[in-house]
Order: structure tokens, then sequence, then C-alpha cells
């Protein structure tokens, strides 16, 4: 979502990776037997959005959200996570997250002012494979796609390219690969990070994600992680006129989810 979730756009897909501990060895083996597992992880991200955004005929506008105007402009957003493990080893996950801003900060283009406001919606796919897996600490390799849906109303008043109220968008699929890694300290506490890169072209020129951060668990079933985040894309969809559109940002913040697994 992985806004102005990416995203102004958020770029709300700012989306969040939360965690499935590998527990401690009895916990382990009390699994074993157990084909399937699964997670849910509702979660928030306190995004900022910096970059440039480029719609029609208007000159590329620089965007630098932070979180206070992003809530302030908030119409409605909606973040969670699904995972499926199967014996440990392969599986599945999938993340939506969805921001609907209304008219948000103004910025300056030529003299006058322009107003922006964003739908975005980011969903992640990924398929990803447990190369190493002991009682306290697990690493996966994945891969998928992250698919983008931005929409962006401008306004523009008393710029040098004149008066305009209009509204553009555009999305796209970009292929993903990346790695990540969870540890337990004891049963109470856990660190989890992860990094991908993708678009290579394909799409957008490219897109990294980054996030990291520590986990507290209540019990087998439930726990609360902490992380930060940072979601990058680079997009141009090389058309030229109205049909122009550019989006280059950074959703970054704090993101807070709480896992449930089964």
């Amino acid at each position: 979502m992985t806004l102005l979730t990416a995203s102004l756009p958020f770029s709300t897909s700012y989306a969040a990776d939360l965690p499935q501990p590998a527990t401690e060895p009895y916990q382990v083996n009390e699994r074993v037997n157990r084909a399937w597992e699964f997670m849910i992880a509702p979660y928030f991200v306190a995004a900022n959005i910096t970059g440039t955004t480029q719609v029609g005929r208007l000159p590329a506008t620089d965007i630098d959200v932070d979180t206070g105007t992003i809530l302030e402009n908030l119409r409605f957003g909606a973040m969670v996570r699904a995972e499926a493990l199967y014996q440990q080893k392969v599986g599945a996950m999938l993340d939506i997250a969805y921001m609907g801003l209304g008219a948000s900060a103004d910025v300056r283009a030529g003299g006058g002012r322009i107003s922006v406001g964003v739908d975005q919606l980011i969903v992640e796919g990924m398929l990803f494979y447990r190369v190493y897996n002991s009682p306290q600490t697990s690493v996966d390799v994945y891969a998928g796609g992250r698919y983008w849906d931005i929409n962006l109303d401008l306004n523009a008043q008393g710029t040098f390219v004149g008066n305009f109220d209009i509204s553009r968008g555009d999305d796209w699929i970009d292929p993903v690969v990346g790695i990540r890694a969870f540890h337990m300290f004891n049963d109470k506490w856990s660190a989890n990070a992860r990094g991908d890169i993708g678009g290579f072209g394909v799409a957008s020129d490219f897109t990294w994600n980054v996030q990291g951060g520590i986990g507290y668990h209540f019990n087998k079933t439930w726990s609360a992680h902490m992380q930060y985040k940072a979601l990058s894309v680079d997009y141009d969809n090389d058309k030229t006129g109205t049909d122009s559109f550019g989006y280059d940002t950074i959703t970054h913040g704090p993101l807070l989810g709480v896992v449930a697994r089964f």
C-alpha cells in the first residue's frame, strides 16, 4: 500500500510483513503433524510520502506529506496481511493496503498551487520457500507480484499552464523478489526483517521495499508487532499529452500490527 499505501499516494502496499514466529522447540514439535499453518494480521502504517508525480500536461509536482496531513484528509483506509505455510517449508502470502485521501496538501508549482487527492490500492501476492528453519530462527526467500492502482485528483490554480481540475491514474504489476528473516529471542520477544526489489522495467522502472522491527508474543496465537517500513516506486507510463502519468515516491513510517496464528 506494498498515499497523499501508498500510499497522495500511499505507496499507501504502503505493504507490511508481519511474520510467523519460529517458536520454542516443544511448540515446533507440536506442529510436526500439522500440514498447514495460517496467519492473519491487520495493521496500520503511519505514512510519510515524499517524491514527485506528473499528470497530463501539468508539470512534475513535488510531494512532501507527513503523517498528520494524511490522517487529517483520510476518507478510508484498510490494511491486512494473510499467510499460509505448508509443512514448515513452502507458503503463500497476500497483503492488501488501501487508502483514500481527500484534497490534501497544497504544493507550489510555477507560482500557483496544485491541490492533490489520492486513492491508492496496493496488493502483494507472493510465494515463499523456507531455506532455513530452527526452533528460534527462520529465513524465507520469496517471489511474486505487487499490484498498484493509483488515482490522482489534481486541482491547479494560477499555474503558468493555467487552471485545471482533472483526474488521472494508472494501474500496473511489478515482479518482485526478496528475502525475510525472523528470530525468537525468548518466549516473549522476537525480531524480524524483510527486503525486496522489483519492477526491472517490466512496469515500473524500479521498486524496492525494506522493513524491520520487533514483536511481543502474548501466547502461541496472539502477538503484536512494531516495524519501520519504507516502500519506493518509480513509474512512468511513457505516454504524452493528457494521458501522461508518472509516480516516483517513497512512502515510509512506523507500522503497528496484531497477528493471529492458527
